[in-house]
């Protein structure tokens, strides 16, 4: 095994690697010369095509912590990490047809401007001032993740690179194009990101299942059948008391975690912000589903086949986790034939478009929603803020603090994080991040739909939720008597089980919460007029939603506890999704007026991403 590790970089992957690195930088250069105004620096101008917000939107969300650490829990846990793509398709549809219409409608820049409207200036403050931990966290992660799997490679071409240089050689490079161009640099760079990404994860995921070890996915199946229950990699559902991925929590708790991350978190929907319009928004959000299904398929599905690479040469206690991507790429690839190079630039966007985004989206929240207020708040700039030295400030403090923020976590990467880790990455960011995040999205979703939520009690909520997510698991695992709990969730709380409970408790406080202090002021957290106006689900959106959810609990329910062929419970939703898709069809037809004759090409590629979805559940 020693000598598979040692397989040697050759002189056209190495030109391969370096040519897509300095491509991606003049991309982003060229991308963002004509940058003039806040608009222009911040959203693009609102001028995103869909394939734009598209490939910003996945390349964004698939980090280097998702081809790295997803490639490494589906190696030491096995394929249940594909909840984490199955499960955002629900997020996805809530983003495209509930939340980003009232955005866009209001034309915010940020979140925060909505909740200023909302609840008042303190959740607005308080929320901003969360999402730049959580990025600061976030991005330190990134930069450390993409340190340490560069490292192995880099050793090759010489033993005196350190995971330092690495680190500082990355996010110097991605802060010079999103300090130079904004929103645009950072879309078009992801899209060709995006690309890398996809084509390298197909040819690491065929190389891996061609392997003799595996002999293709027929080969995978048989080793699988032939595996213990205890070592299986390919059980979608794992036990309600597993440490890390219990079914009981990957249906619950992390459906709330991919709720806030794609509509209440900042660097995510400020790409659908940017869209030239609400229709083309919408086409890029769903096609960014799209992506997201394939995922589990060359990531995780590449994590298992690694698991019984190693399982069979009796090497399988010599690989961590978060090093399995690096090991498995010198092990099956074949050096000389640029494929190397082309697998370490897929990898190379997959830190970039995680970085630039957070950058500029952290750039985006101080400067709009700390900076300019506070500017405006000063008596002397109160008379000389015109439109033109709003937008001229706003872009010359988005650049500094892009610059304040790229050296800030890249000290922190060096620090606080350490290459020879054996732990689980992905997860143990997400479990941290998650400490924060039921609070906020609780505020988001009753703000929208409940028009008596309290101000006052909205930024108690905010502050209250980091405590009571600390506080849960110590009085879980407490000297109290909870036998009946932990025998369904086991002795620990996992982070997903926390976070389900942790939603259910800032849900009642807030609305009691509302409701005494509604009663005791006799006002509500704003006048009604400035309440979002309209309806926010029409009724083929609802008819999907319905269908989606019906059909996921019921097949859901039928596979854990009937032995139903798998195959049916794939067909049979699809089917379903593709009928009601029709009977929308029709109903439209006869509906008089010429823009009803035709279904929206959306509603369509949303019927069709349900169906797929919720086959994936039932099927594996």
């Amino acid at each position: 095994m020693a000598n598979d590790f040692s397989a040697m970089i050759r002189n056209f992957d190495i030109f391969f690697f370096i040519g897509t690195f300095f491509f991606v930088l003049f991309v982003g250069l060229y991308a963002g010369k004509d940058e003039k105004t806040k608009e222009d620096y911040f959203l693009g101008g609102r001028s995103l095509p869909w394939w734009g917000v598209c490939g910003s939107l996945f390349g964004t969300n698939i980090s280097a912590n998702h081809i790295v650490g997803m490639l490494g829990i589906g190696f030491s846990v096995g394929f249940a990490q594909s909840h984490y793509e199955f499960g955002s398709i629900l997020a996805i549809l809530l983003l495209a047809y509930v939340f980003l219409p009232i955005l866009r409608r209001k034309k915010y820049f940020t979140l925060s401007q909505f909740l200023e409207q909302r609840y008042g200036q303190a959740s607005s403050y308080l929320y901003s001032l969360i999402s730049l931990i959580l990025i600061l966290i976030q991005l330190t992660g990134a930069l450390y993740i993409g340190g340490r799997a560069f490292l192995p490679f880099a050793k090759q071409l010489s033993d005196s690179i350190q995971y330092e240089h690495l680190v500082i050689l990355l996010a110097l490079t991605a802060t010079i194009y999103t300090w130079f161009g904004g929103l645009k640099s950072v879309v078009y760079t992801d899209v060709i990101q995006t690309v890398l990404i996809l084509v390298s994860g197909i040819v690491l995921a065929y190389l891996a299942l061609h392997r003799p070890e595996i002999g293709g996915l027929s080969g995978l199946w048989r080793l699988e059948q032939s595996t213990s229950q205890e070592l299986s990699r390919m059980n979608i559902y794992l036990p309600s008391n597993h440490e890390v991925l219990p079914w009981t929590g990957v249906l619950s708790g992390m459906f709330i975690l991919h709720i806030f991350y794609w509509n209440t978190n900042q660097y995510v929907v400020q790409r659908a912000l940017g869209a030239r319009s609400l229709k083309e928004a919408r086409l890029g959000i769903l096609a960014s589903g799209f992506l997201k299904l394939t995922v589990p398929f060359f990531s995780i599905l590449t994590g298992v086949a690694a698991f019984h690479i190693w399982k069979q040469s009796g090497f399988i206690n010599q690989v961590d986790p978060d090093e399995a991507f690096s090991k498995l790429v010198l092990l099956i690839v074949p050096a000389g034939y640029g494929i190397i190079g082309l697998i370490l630039a897929g990898l190379l966007g997959a830190i970039f478009s995680s970085v630039d985004s957070m950058l500029h989206s952290a750039a985006t929240l101080f400067t709009i929603d700390i900076y300019l207020p506070l500017m405006k708040k000063i008596h002397f700039f109160e008379h000389i803020m015109t439109k033109e030295t709003e937008d001229y400030i706003s872009i010359q403090m988005g650049r500094w603090f892009i610059i304040f923020f790229s050296i800030l976590t890249t000290i922190l990467a060096l620090i606080f994080f350490n290459p020879a880790s054996k732990d689980n990455f992905f997860i143990t960011l997400s479990s941290q991040s998650s400490n924060f995040t039921p609070g906020i999205l609780v505020i988001f979703v009753i703000g929208v739909f409940w028009k008596n939520a309290n101000q006052t009690s909205a930024w108690i909520i905010i502050l209250l939720t980091p405590v009571i997510s600390y506080l849960l698991p110590i009085v879980y695992e407490s000297k109290y008597n909870f036998s009946n709990i932990t025998l369904i969730f086991g002795q620990h709380l996992n982070f997903l089980h926390r976070v389900f409970l942790v939603t259910i408790l800032t849900t009642t406080f807030h609305i009691l919460l509302s409701l005494l202090f509604n009663k005791r002021y006799k006002l509500n957290a704003l006048e009604k007029e400035n309440l979002p106006k309209g309806k926010f689900i029409p009724s083929i959106e609802q008819i999907l939603f319905g269908i989606y959810l019906l059909l996921l609990s019921f097949g859901i329910y039928l596979k854990l506890y009937f032995q139903i062929p798998k195959l049916l419970l794939f067909v049979v939703p699809f089917l379903i999704t593709i009928i009601s898709a029709y009977l929308i069809y029709r109903k439209k037809q006869t509906t008089p007026g010429a823009k009803n004759r035709i279904v929206r090409t959306d509603i369509l590629l949303s019927g069709l991403l349900v169906g797929i979805t919720v086959g994936f559940y039932f099927l594996f």
